[in-house]
């Protein structure tokens, strides 16, 4: 089995960030990924999520766990 390349991982990714959260800007849609903690304000993917970077200060850490942001923010479309 082929991995998909970086490049077919980002354009998955944006389409189904097109598909979960229309009607949102670019700006809007990164400063979301932000909050969740998934990735930091470089645009760093971070631990959460098996990058090497930290999240944000005051976002969520690996020891309260990205399920619980992710799924209560998207369920308020925050």
């Amino acid at each position: 089995m082929i991995s998909p390349s970086p490049q077919e991982l980002a354009q998955e990714a944006r389409e189904a960030l097109d598909q979960s959260w229309p009607n949102r800007t670019p700006e809007e849609r990164f400063q979301r990924l932000v909050r969740l903690g998934w990735i930091n304000s470089r645009g760093q993917v971070t631990r959460l999520l098996g990058g090497e970077a930290e999240p944000e200060p005051g976002q969520p850490s690996l020891e309260e766990g990205a399920a619980d942001g992710a799924a209560n923010g998207d369920r308020n479309g925050r």
